[in-house]
């Protein structure tokens, strides 16, 4: 207990140190990773390992992220995201609102594909004095900016080779959250502009005249989808980010300036990476801190901090990540790229959401801490340059960007089987109480305790040795033994008469030397789950119903040998139905297997976990945590039954489709 109340203390240290802004995420992140291995019980050795694994973790994103640097550059640089903020401007004319608009729209377009502080700088130099020069106040011209700038983000590559590499989402499990995002994103920024210029007093009877610049470059029209070219070749074409950054620059290179295209693309290399050190930097911690969290030591203690269910309950989801969103402000505990960031690796590892419901939460707070976060670097820039006081930013958006976030999150909770394909949310499924600690028909009731029945598997060998198994079982002291022929894992063991089944098997083999008898004992707890079975065999010239009694009995006195090397396990299987003893793993009490039909199918034992959340005997899976499951391939989903955690499943079952979302495992 002591090893997850020190990483505890370790997280809130590092998260006062960041909030106070004493040391910046770009150290304190991997700095946190180390310490908290340290604690967890990591040796020397694996905290080398986690140090040098972890800094290339996430290459794939800050390589994403330096060839989008590098595209940004070429945007900027040819004089491509001037010609489309100018057209904006012209297309607005002269009303403020109309042009703020437009130019909102430019933004959220360019930041699609730009990223980092230096593009803020470039677009902001041109589109703010624009806004200015035309009349829009200058508190509106600074928060329509950073609005329009999440609005885009939103879509933004870079952020989702993050979420696909780190999270392990598929960018097509997000593209309808997404869209709906913006939506709600973008209605926010409507009301807000609107509202602000009906509540600014003359705001269009003066207006300042721009500083001449020297003529720009003409940039051909076909020039102008550069910005855009990247985000059509990944959602449409499934194109890698880096692939489809590269291709982008060379076109814009290309189609702006022919003769210099080397130089373009160089330069823009060379100035691209400088923009995007400090995201590298804190993806290397972040990819730190994320492989600490998969060694053994730590996920063992990170089992108790991030398994919780609460966050399966709706309303308890909306209040955190949409109520409580001002929390990622100050790089808080809701900021993916502050303290958040190890909030988040924690409900991860302890799946305590599925990863595309963790993902969305993280995409609604987002929306506030892209736009209000005083500490953003963005902002300070923007309020710097406009002249507004930082903290008026953050008041006049706050209330306006929080509302998307709850608005988010609801759409979240209400609609995850449409947007998402699992339910998460337990609440939202009536029959699945598998919340409850002991689901209901758990456990054999009191009449059936110490009652065991026996029956076959149909067979004439079976059905001989069924009275031989009977009659050894009862020379156990304290044991009802009866035969009834029974599948337990038919129903759950509410109305169960026995607490424990054993069902006699039975083949024969035709040898040269004879027939081989082989007979089998199952023994399956109330629910029909398998808790051990024996065998044995014999080769006989002419086997008798003798021959199949003494195998029978062999196989018995050997159950009772086993009952006597696990006695808890066995008392319990006696008592309550159920063979489990003290250090168990958390179970939901289900299993996965191939079919001859290329199906994955489950078996569930009755009454367990997984039967209370919804899941039988026989359904098919066809989506497990929203991907199909042979994305994961056939013994990497098996595992995933065995390792505790609350996993979503789409099954059929008789031709209908079911959502069934996992909830608290039994544990002892």
């Amino acid at each position: 207990m002591i090893a997850p109340l020190l990483i505890l203390v370790v997280f809130l240290i590092f998260a006062a140190l960041m909030y106070t802004r004493k040391i910046p995420a770009l150290l304190a992140v991997p700095a946190m990773a180390v310490i908290m291995a340290l604690v967890a019980g990591v040796p020397l050795a694996g905290v080398g390992t986690i140090v040098v694994t972890g800094a290339s973790a996430l290459a794939k994103v800050y390589v994403a992220v330096i060839f989008g640097a590098l595209l940004g550059r070429v945007t900027l640089d040819t004089g491509i995201a001037r010609t489309i903020v100018n057209f904006a401007a012209e297309f607005g004319g002269e009303q403020p609102l109309a042009v703020a608009l437009a130019l909102s729209a430019v933004v959220a377009l360019l930041f699609v594909s730009l990223s980092g502080l230096g593009a803020v700088i470039m677009v902001g130099s041109i589109v703010l004095p624009i806004m200015m020069t035309i009349g829009v106040p200058r508190k509106i011209t600074a928060t329509m900016f950073l609005m329009a700038f999440a609005l885009g983000y939103i879509f933004n590559i870079v952020n989702w080779k993050f979420y696909t590499q780190y999270f392990g989402v598929n960018q097509h499990q997000m593209y309808a959250y997404a869209i709906d995002l913006a939506a709600i994103d973008l209605i926010a920024l409507l009301i807000y502009a609107f509202v602000s210029f009906r509540n600014a007093r003359g705001y269009a009877t003066w207006a300042v005249r721009a500083k001449e610049e020297p003529q720009a470059r003409h940039v051909p029209a076909y020039a102008l989808i550069t910005p855009i070219l990247p985000i059509v070749l990944y959602f449409a074409f499934n194109v890698d980010p880096v692939v489809a950054f590269a291709i982008s620059a060379i076109y814009g290179a290309l189609a702006t300036r022919p003769a210099q295209a080397i130089q373009t693309l160089t330069a823009a290399a060379i100035r691209g990476i400088e923009d995007a050190a400090p995201a590298i930097v804190l993806f290397i911690g972040i990819g730190m801190l994320f492989t600490a969290t998969k060694a053994p030591e730590f996920v063992a203690a990170l089992h108790g901090l991030g398994s919780t269910q609460a966050l399966h309950n709706p309303f308890v989801y909306v209040a955190i990540f949409g109520i409580l969103s001002p929390l990622a402000l100050y790089r808080g505990p809701l900021n993916p790229v502050g303290v958040g960031i190890a909030v988040f690796t924690i409900l991860l590892s302890g799946s305590a959401l599925p990863p595309v419901i963790l993902v969305a939460a993280i995409m609604a707070v987002v929306q506030v801490q892209n736009v209000c976060d005083p500490t953003n670097t963005a902002n300070v820039w923007i309020a710097n340059f406009t002249g507004v006081q930082i903290v008026e930013i953050t008041k006049r958006t706050l209330p306006y960007q929080v509302a998307v976030a709850v608005v988010a999150c609801i759409v979240v909770v209400t609609s995850s089987p449409h947007l998402f394909g699992v339910q998460p949310f337990v609440a939202a499924i009536p029959a699945a109480s598998a919340q409850e600690l002991y689901p209901p028909g758990m456990f054999a009731g009191a009449p059936a305790a110490r009652r065991i029945a026996v029956g076959a598997d149909g067979s004439p060998d079976a059905q001989t040795a069924v009275p031989a198994i009977v009659e050894t079982l009862r020379s156990a002291p304290q044991l009802q033994v009866f035969a009834q022929q029974d599948d337990p894992n038919a129903a759950d063991c509410s109305a169960k008469q026995y607490a424990a089944y054993v069902n006699a098997t039975s083949t024969r083999f035709t040898l040269i030397e004879g027939t081989d008898v082989d007979i089998g004992v199952q023994l399956f707890d109330c629910g029909g789950w398998e808790v051990a079975e024996w065998h044995d065999h014999a080769v006989f010239s002419q086997p008798s119903q003798q021959d199949v009694t003494q195998l029978a009995q062999r196989g018995v006195n050997r159950l009772l040998d086993w009952a006597r090397a696990n006695p808890q396990r066995w008392q319990n299987l006696q008592e309550r139905g159920l063979a489990y003893a003290p250090g168990d793993p958390p179970s939901y009490y289900y299993a996965l297997y191939k079919t001859v039909d290329g199906n994955m199918r489950a078996y569930v034992r009755a009454g367990g976990p997984a039967y209370a959340a919804g899941m039988r005997t026989d359904d098919i899976v066809d989506k497990l945590d929203g991907l199909d499951w042979w994305m994961y391939g056939t013994y990497q989903t098996q595992a995933r039954a065995y390792d505790g955690k609350p996993h979503s499943f789409q099954l059929e079952r008789s031709g209908s489709t079911i959502a069934v979302q996992l909830g608290t495992p039994f544990t002892t």
